[in-house]
Order: C-alpha cells, then structure tokens, then sequence
C-alpha cells in the first residue's frame, strides 16, 4: 500500500511539472508571433515561470529579451521589471556566486534608476541590502538603508510579497479584468441581438395566423355556398312532382304529398344538421384562435420579463461603472489638486508651472528615531497615520495644498495652485493651528505615559515650480530654492515652534508677534534671517 501511494505521489508531480512544461512551450512559441508590449508581457511571465520551476538561466535569459524590447520601445517601467527579475535570477545561479551576486548588484541598482514604482525600488532595495552584506560592502549598506527608511520599508516580508514577477502580476490582473468586463458587454450585445430576433420571428408567427383565420373564414363560405345550391335541388325536385300531379292518379297524389312532406322534413333536419356543424366549427375555431392567443400573449409576456430582467441588469451594469468612474475621479482629486486634475483628463498631461509668490511648510517630528524603536510597528503607523489626518485636516481649513508626507515629514503649500494672496498668513495659522493640536494630543499622551510626538515647523514664502511628475501613480510635486529654504528653517527650529524666514515675516509681521533668532547659512541663497511665531498681535 505504501509503494502505491509513492508511485501516485510520483505521478501527480510528474504530471505537474509536464503540464507546467507543455504550458512554457506554448508560450514561448507564442512569443515568437508578437512583438512590442505583448512580446515584453510575454517574455517576463516566462522569465517568472522559469524562475519557479528553478531553471534561473533560462529566466535570466527571458528577462534580458524583455529588457531589450522595453529599451526599444522606450518604456522605462518594462526596462526596470526586466532588470528586477534579472537580478533575482543572478542572485540564485550557482556558478561564480560572488561574480553573479555583483551583476545581480548591478542589475537591481539599474532596476532603481529606471523606476518611479514604491513597491519596486523597495523590493529592489532590499535585494540590494541583501547582496551588500554578502559581499562586504559597507558603504553601499549604510546608503541603501538610509534608502529604504526613506521608503517607509523596513521588513523583509515587503520583498517577498513582492518578488517573483509581482509587479508584472499586479499588471497583468488588471488587464485581464478589463478583458473580462469588455467579454460581459459583447455577451451582453448578443443578448440584445437575440431578442430582436425573437420579436422578428412572433411578427411572422402572427402573421401565419392571420392567413389561417383567412382560410377558415373563406371555408365557412364555401359551406354557406353549397347549402343554396341543395336548396335549388329541392326546390327542383317539387317542381318534378307538381308536374307528376297532373299526370298522375288522384291515389298516386295523396302518395306524392306525403312524400312530399318526408322529403320537406328531411331537408329540414338536413338544414339543422348543417347550421349545429357551422356552429361546431364556428365554436373550435374560436377556442382555437383563443387558445393561440392565450399561448402568444404567454410567450410575449415571457419574452416582457426576459427583457425587463436584462435591461435590469444593464442598469445595475451601467450603475455600477458610473460608482467606478466617480471613485477613480475622487481618487484622482486626493492625488492631484482639481485643476492640475482637470488639465490631466483633458490633454493626458499637466504644464508645469512657475509661482512667483509661494509659501512652503514643512513639518518634522522630534526624536522620531528613538519613538520607532519604543513603538510597535501597528502602533507607529497608527499615531503617524492619526496626525498626519489632522494635519490634512487643518490645512485644508485654510484652503492649503498638500503636496506629500517622507517618512515623519510633511510638506505643503499656500498659493499654488490658485495664487492667493494671503497665502502666508494663512500658511502661519495653519503652522498654529498643528502646533495647538499637538500640545492638546500631546497631553493625553503623557497621562498614558507613552512619549509624545513634538513638532518643529519651519515656513519660508518665495518663487517655485510646480507640476505633475511621472507617468504612472501620478504625483504633484514642487521644485526650487523655495522649498529648500523651508526645508532649511523647519531644521533650524525647536520642537513645539513655528520658525519663518525674513520673507514670510514681511507678510505677517503686522498680525503676528515675532521673535528676531539670528540668521542661518541655506545652500545657494546665503544666510536668511529667521523669526519665532510667538502669538498675534
């Protein structure tokens, strides 16, 4: 018994494998027919089946082709899950580990500079961590994890979520339930088509009883027809027998008139035989005609119901593709600002555009380091996620633009992308209004003896460019010695303080108390004189 299930087992994982091997030369035999996206679609799921079934030259193979055809087809995204795959089967090849893992270095970090994918730099960062440590290399270790902290990555369970060709995965189910949706529409046309077709044939249908009923009526009159012609044989007839009156004897006429009377009331019955059959078959065709009727207005009512339940489902169909549109246009408007969002459906691309006259904040938390180590990592998404809510609340209070969040750090921005000119006043009550906020969270914290999350905000007003980056997972961004100067007072500033440079200060210093600090050295602006917010005036 135990060597029959060994030998089943056996079979079954042979079975497997031919399958899988019958399904990769299909595929290959396909990829040769096609080229452009579908030959790089096609070769980086080979090069991840490959990559399964443990043959890693193969796929290294398979991912050098699609890298090739994505450099021609001048598609950056292709190129770098190309190179990803490529180096996890570098990673894996036996020969010349140490010389594989450098070209499997060298692949990732190609991978990196050709992507704007989070998930991928992150998977292609761990991948690198791994391959530094193997290799010694100390420098590059230190620099890919101040990487991978700045992605908000820190557990290697991320890259194998995302390794094995689950970029191409992710891409692949997604077209594969645009297919599906397209493949409901067309069976639902042929569902149309063939109802229009039913209501051609019971037109014909109707119009064969018609041409019966027609027949019938025309028989009913032939009927009418013969029974005059009977009469004028009677009426014959007793003219016959008037004339054997005459001719006859007297004993022979009383005979005559009795036959006479037979014959009358024979024609008599004949007459009422004849109309009790025209009402027989006046009364069957009527109960025929009814009972035809009866069975079309069934089938008509059937075919009703079958209508109104596709239509229904044409409606739930149509309702459920409008939900759809109106949740990616409200996902559209959390990434983009309405306009730059507007301009985007319009021409596919949005103008960068330069503001003469900008206010930048940024936010940092102290000691954020320290906090991540004493903190579950639930825990530290958690507060993160529960203060960057009422950050987005506040500034959206004072009508400002969020432009991203790094790791701790917040950044938005009054006068973009309508230029407003009380944007610095603005942008300064809005610093308060977080500051005001954190005291109060800050003070719940400390009753529960957890450490507190203190706030250094630095605001800097001048001109910057703004636009949209990137052509997949879409970002708002801005650019300029602006953003640098902000950048540059919120690190110059102490925990639970609002500290701006000498140009936001000439907006607001006649609304709020300003506390003069010195100045600060900023790269390529010189030293900018600095101010604390300490309250209105």
């Amino acid at each position: 018994m135990r060597k029959i299930c060994l030998l089943f087992i056996a079979f079954f994982f042979i079975s497997r494998l031919s399958g899988q091997s019958d399904a990769i030369k299909s595929l290959e035999k396909t990829t040769q027919k096609v080229t452009g996206e579908d030959f790089v679609n096609n070769a980086l799921t080979l090069a991840e089946w490959h990559f399964k079934e443990g043959f890693y030259e193969k796929s290294m193979e398979w991912a050098e082709k699609a890298g090739d055809a994505a450099k021609k087809l001048k598609n950056n995204e292709y190129l770098a899950i190309s190179l990803n795959q490529k180096g996890k089967s570098q990673m894996k090849m036996e020969g010349k580990r140490q010389v594989m893992k450098s070209k499997a270095f060298k692949s990732f970090e190609e991978s990196n500079s050709q992507t704007t994918d989070a998930d991928l730099k992150l998977d292609n960062l761990l991948n690198m961590k791994e391959l530094a440590a193997a290799l010694e290399k100390k420098k590059d270790l230190e620099k890919i994890q101040r990487e991978i902290a700045l992605l908000g990555g820190s557990a290697d369970a991320t890259a194998a979520s995302n390794g094995g060709g689950g970029f191409l995965s992710r891409r692949k189910k997604a077209q594969e339930e645009m297919a599906k949706t397209q493949a409901q529409n067309q069976q639902l046309e042929a569902a149309v088509t063939n109802l229009s077709e039913e209501k051609a044939n019971l037109a014909k249908q109707q119009s064969s009883l018609q041409k019966m009923i027609a027949a019938k009526e025309s028989a009913i009159q032939n009927m009418t027809a013969a029974q005059v012609k009977q009469q004028l044989l009677f009426s014959e007839q007793e003219r016959m027998l008037d004339s054997m009156k005459f001719v006859g004897a007297m004993d022979s006429m009383q005979l005559a008139q009795k036959d006479m009377v037979v014959q009358q009331q024979q024609s008599e019955l004949q007459q009422k035989q004849a109309e009790i059959d025209l009402r027989n078959s006046q009364r069957n065709l009527l109960l025929a005609l009814v009972g035809l009727a009866i069975i079309l207005g069934g089938a008509i009512f059937m075919r009703y119901l079958t209508i109104s339940k596709h239509n229904a489902v044409l409606s739930e169909k149509n309702r459920i593709i409008e939900e759809e549109r109106n949740r990616s246009e409200q996902l559209l408007l959390n990434i983009l600002p309405a306009a730059i969002a507007d301009e985007l459906k319009a021409n596919g691309s949005a103008a960068a555009r330069r503001y003469e006259n900008a206010t930048v904040l940024f936010t940092d938390f102290k000691g954020f380091s320290a906090i991540s180590k004493q903190l579950s990592p639930e825990k530290l998404v958690k507060d993160l996620d529960y203060a960057f809510k009422n950050f987005d609340r506040i500034i959206g209070e004072f009508g400002l633009e969020k432009i991203k969040t790094i790791g701790d750090a917040y950044m938005c921005a009054g006068g973009i992308p309508d230029d407003g000119s009380g944007h610095p006043r603005d942008v300064v009550k809005a610093a308060m209004a977080i500051q005001g906020f954190l005291n109060d969270w800050n003070q719940e914290k400390r009753r529960k003896g957890e450490s507190p999350f203190e706030a250094r905000i630095g605001i800097h007003t001048g001109p910057l460019v703004a636009g949209v980056v990137g052509s997949r997972k879409f970002a708002y961004d801005i650019w300029g010695d602006t953003v640098n100067v902000a950048s540059r007072m919120e690190s110059s500033s102490d925990a639970g303080k609002v500290n701006i440079s000498a140009s936001t200060f000439a907006f607001v210093k006649d609304e709020f108390k300003c506390e003069y600090r010195g100045k600060v050295p900023a790269k390529n602006v010189g030293e900018v004189e600095m101010y604390y917010i300490s309250g209105l005036n």
